[in-house]
């Protein structure tokens, strides 16, 4: 991997994370500021930093949005994991992503923030519409991110335990 340092994370990459967010929320007894400092912990070692409310908020707003669907298809927590699926497998329309290129690679930061709080959430918010008209696809039954292969980066900030700090 490159020096991404001085670069921000790439938009995917960030929403990626923020569904995490929702999702371990969702399945575990963590607050979502412990999950999102977290991640922004660990994106920040890679990245200019990101401070945990740019994971919080956003995730907080996709919590309230579930909360307001009526008869759903899915549980609140498979379509953060079939968001999570869509972002790390897809490029939107472009087609599957590629995490290693030529001349780079998926995890390559850039110059520009490109990632933001509105953005997630109404990426969020359009995906959770395609799904209910299944113009999106869905993460396989029994998909995990942690069995993908590639994603080191994203691996290791999953695999990183909570400190007594963050539990105070």
């Amino acid at each position: 991997m490159t020096d991404n340092k001085n670069l921000y994370c790439p938009n995917w990459l960030y929403e990626v994370t923020v569904s995490m967010a929702v999702h371990d929320f969702l399945l575990k007894s963590y607050s979502i500021e412990m999950i999102s400092k977290k991640f922004s912990e660990g994106l920040s070692e890679e990245y200019t930093p990101i401070p945990f409310e740019e994971i919080s908020n956003p995730a907080e707003e996709i919590l309230r949005f579930m909360a307001e669907i009526k008869n759903s298809e899915y549980e609140a927590h498979e379509r953060a994991n079939h968001f999570t699926h869509y972002r790390l497998k897809f490029d939107g329309l472009k087609g599957a992503r590629k995490m290693k290129g030529l001349f780079g690679s998926a995890f390559d930061g850039t110059k520009e923030k490109k990632y933001s709080e509105v953005k997630v959430v109404k990426d969020f918010k359009a995906f959770t519409f395609a799904l209910r008209s299944m113009t999106v696809p869905v993460a396989p039954s029994g998909w995990s991110i942690k069995n993908e292969k590639e994603i080191e980066l994203l691996i290791n900030i999953i695999g990183k335990d909570f400190s007594l700090d963050d539990m105070l």
